[in-house]
């Protein structure tokens, strides 16, 4: 066994031999998943048959370039075509971006406490990482960020809002930010939570005309409700494409998973009403911690990080109990739980876990 062991090892390139698999799970088949960031409410009708028509024409291949989604993105956000690039989620550009632009001594940005792809990008590619402090608040500074890019920075990862703290930097300091990198440094803004924000949309894809070593990722992974389908998208300039072009899987976004996009992008109305669900239903939960004493960090997105300390172990044991899943982490050597926000009776019942556990009287949420 040991030999067959360092057989394997000795196969795979040294630069992976310390990464962990990303692993997802949550306990088994849980009653109420609020895990992974996911949109609870489901997929509107017109979207299942968008998707059920385009099963028809499985036997072919997809648009490798995904023309019409792309064409579709453009008018929503006021791009154009040939800036856009589909992926297989935002990992498949993740992906995409160590394979274009990172080699052996090179160095990659990201924060402290953020999305784990991001380091594990660099190292898979034999590059370093260097990771920047959270802020007052558990905030990303961006002017942290762009002061920590020396010689040898290649890439630099942004994620805003940042997941897990929830937490949003604003326009000014990302445009100083972005002015202050010089432009060999690939800057990724990852705005997978932005549509959570209640901020303009599109107000961050002007940016693009002025750095051309901006890339910023969307996904229709959270508020679009099509995480199984993987369907994620880039907005940068064309040239800086053209080498991602280069090293894209092919056909790396169904057929299926495309129609259902661009269907879900015509459901203006259901998606303003998920938005403004999802912005009180927090609230609601973060009031109920408030009583309960609990610390966490405001958001801006779908979700809440929150500090159980030395009642960690109950609060787990009482979510397991009822069948809830929530996602554990940890912040700065200190166990933290990430909670999605969910439908409200989901969301009820993650609020009388925790007053349990903290020993406050049931109040209706």
């Amino acid at each position: 066994m040991q030999e067959t062991e360092e057989l394997f090892r000795s196969m795979a390139r040294p630069a992976i031999w310390g990464i962990e698999p990303y692993d997802a799970s949550t306990i088994e088949e849980p009653k109420i998943r609020l895990s992974a960031n996911e949109n609870n409410e489901g997929l509107p009708p017109s979207v299942l048959a968008a998707m059920r028509r385009a099963l028809a024409g499985g036997n072919r291949y997809p648009d490798s370039r995904n023309t019409a989604l792309r064409e579709k993105l453009a008018a929503c956000f006021s791009l154009r075509p040939e800036q856009i690039m589909t992926s297989n989620g935002l990992d498949g550009l993740f992906t995409m971006l160590g394979r274009a632009f990172l080699a052996p001594g090179d160095e990659v940005i990201c924060g402290e406490c953020t999305f784990g792809v991001y380091a594990d990008t660099a190292l898979i590619a034999g590059a370093s990482v260097k990771k920047i402090p959270l802020g007052e608040g558990y905030g990303q500074i961006p002017a942290d960020f762009a002061a920590a890019v020396g010689p040898a920075t290649k890439m630099l990862f942004f994620c805003n809002p940042n997941n897990p703290t929830g937490t949003l930097a604003d326009a000014a300091s990302l445009r100083k930010m972005l002015e202050d990198i010089p432009p060999r440094v690939a800057v990724i803004l990852d705005e997978a939570y932005f549509d959570f924000t209640g901020e303009d949309g599109s107000e961050s894809f002007k940016l693009l005309e002025e750095f051309p070593n901006l890339i910023i990722c969307r996904t229709f992974s959270k508020l679009f409700a099509l995480a199984g389908l993987r369907v994620g998208w880039a907005a940068a300039h064309p040239g800086l494409l053209d080498y991602l072009y280069r090293v894209r899987e092919p056909y790396c976004v169904t057929s299926v998973a495309e129609a259902g996009a661009i269907a879900a992008l015509d459901e203006k109305e259901h998606l303003g009403k998920t938005c403004a669900a999802v912005a009180a239903e927090r609230g609601k939960l973060c009031a109920a911690l408030r009583r309960c004493g609990v610390e966490y960090i405001p958001s801006r997105a779908n979700f809440v990080l929150i500090f159980p300390r030395e009642r960690y172990d109950g609060l787990a044991a009482a979510f397991a109990q009822k069948g809830i899943a929530v996602r554990g982490l940890s912040l700065r050597k200190e166990r933290v739980m990430r909670i999605s926000v969910g439908l409200p009776e989901e969301n009820r019942q993650v609020a009388g876990a925790i007053e349990e556990i903290f020993e406050i009287s049931q109040t209706k949420v």
